[in-house]
Parts: structure tokens; C-alpha cells; sequence
């Protein structure tokens, strides 16, 4: 039983530090939401989304070749957008200026869905 125990806290404390990027190069942990146009929320296709997979370090945001065409955009406290950037093809780097610190939304913007979560600079 003591070995049990063991083995699934072991578990846990693996599952919960895997989910805490920080800026140590971790899987963000994005989420989606639709996009408000004229007041109303779009609707998305109904078919299976992918969430994009991309990871922090330090400034720079790393992602495959699944999110070109979309639109990164970083939003402050007051929901301002304070950077943005359109992800080309063949890129898989985003660098933020040095000068951003602080908490922001990262936004990654595609069609009618806005893949987001709170990352640290």
C-alpha cells in the first residue's frame, strides 16, 4: 500500500510540473475560444479542432509549420494589443522584443478561433 501511495504522488508532482511551463521551454498549455465580430461570437467549424502545440523560452515562441498563416498578437492587463505578427511559412520562431515584461495573454489568431493562455516575459 506505502508503495502505492508512493508511486502516485510520484505521478502527480510528474503530471503537475509538466503542466507549469514557465519560461523553461514547456508545452503552453493553449486553450480556444471564438472570435467576437460586430458584438457576436463567430461560430467554428464543428469538426475536430487541433490546438496548435507551441513552447516559451525566454522571448521566443517555437511552433511547427501547423500555424502558419495565423496571427500572434500579445494583449496587457487592459486587454490592449501590445504586439503582433503574422507567422510566414517555413518559420518556426517568434521572438518578442526585450523590452515586454510582465504577464500577457498570447493570442494565436486563425479564422474564426483564437487559441490563447497567460504567459510570463
Amino acid at each position: 500500500m506505502k508503495k502505492y501511495l508512493l508511486s502516485l504522488v510520484f505521478l502527480l508532482a510528474m503530471g503537475t510540473m509538466s503542466a507549469d511551463p514557465g519560461n523553461g521551454g514547456g508545452n503552453l498549455p493553449l486553450e480556444h475560444k471564438p472570435i467576437k465580430t460586430d458584438g457576436e461570437l463567430t461560430q467554428p467549424s464543428r469538426g475536430p479542432l487541433q490546438i496548435p502545440i507551441v513552447y516559451l523560452v525566454e522571448n521566443t515562441l517555437s511552433f511547427d509549420s501547423s500555424i502558419e498563416g495565423y496571427t500572434v498578437q500579445l494583449l496587457d492587463e487592459d486587454e490592449n494589443v501590445i504586439f503582433t505578427d503574422s507567422i510566414e511559412e517555413n518559420q518556426t520562431d517568434l521572438t518578442f522584443p526585450s523590452s515586454l515584461s510582465g504577464t500577457y495573454e498570447l493570442q494565436i489568431i486563425c479564422g474564426s478561433i483564437t487559441f490563447y493562455c497567460y504567459i510570463e516575459l
